[in-house]
């Protein structure tokens, strides 16, 4: 009995047939009314803070382009390690994308920065119960599709908008809510499930913002002017 729960474990860890794919990362929803040209900041601190790697090794960073000690914190953008959690670099991306494509006009003088941090990150929820009961009938409502485990990521943004004379003009905050499953034939595996989850509640989140963003346009559009 004990070698077959530990082969069905398996099967279902690893054979699950949904991958993590680049339209994970890719935002959608383009504003309406962009904002000039923006430097994109993540306060990779807050990033790290917030997700503990799948396996547990040292995360490193590096400043790539932007240094640090601007605003008080560490602000860079940075690259993807190999001992590096990968949720870091799929929500980086996800920002600058944002930010590139979706919020401002990615052409021409930049007008001032934008800046995003995580103000709180629940993203290691384990939905356990499904294991259990998996293991209880001996995973044969598994093969009919049910559920072997869940993740869900519980994610809060926060982005600043700066001038070229790095005084605030507007913050904006927003939460989002995601849950993925491991299952045998539809859901992913756990690390993947839980990359897809932060993914797509990082996205939601960002949505909401930029909702609030696209209502504010034309004053911060006068302001990031004004300074020129």
């Amino acid at each position: 009995m004990k070698k077959l729960l530990f082969y069905f474990s398996i099967i279902f860890l690893f054979g699950s047939c949904v991958t993590m794919k680049i339209q994970d990362i890719t935002p959608t929803g383009k504003n309406s009314v962009l904002l000039p040209a923006l430097t994109p900041h993540v306060d990779i601190k807050s990033f790290e803070n917030t997700y503990i790697n799948l396996s547990p090794v040292f995360i490193e960073s590096r400043p790539v382009f932007y240094g640090t000690d601007l605003w008080g914190v560490d602000l860079i953008e940075t690259r993807a390690y190999a001992d590096a959690d990968p949720r870091i670099q799929d929500a980086v991306s996800i920002f600058i994308k944002d930010v590139k494509e979706n919020i401002t006009d990615p052409y021409g003088e930049k007008q001032g920065d934008i800046l995003c941090r995580i103000t709180f990150g629940d993203v290691n929820s384990r939905g356990l119960g499904w294991f259990f009961l998996s293991s209880l009938t001996l995973y044969v409502p598994n093969l009919f599709g049910m559920p072997y485990m869940s993740n869900k990521a519980n994610i809060e943004l926060e982005v600043q908008i700066f001038d070229n004379n790095k005084e605030l003009i507007k913050r904006y905050q927003a939460d989002c809510t995601n849950k993925k499953y491991v299952a045998l034939y539809w859901g992913s595996n756990y690390p993947t499930a839980a990359r897809r989850a932060n993914a797509a509640a990082f996205k939601c989140a960002m949505n909401k913002i930029k909702k609030q963003i696209e209502l504010d346009a034309p004053e911060i559009i006068k302001k990031l002017k004004d300074t020129m």
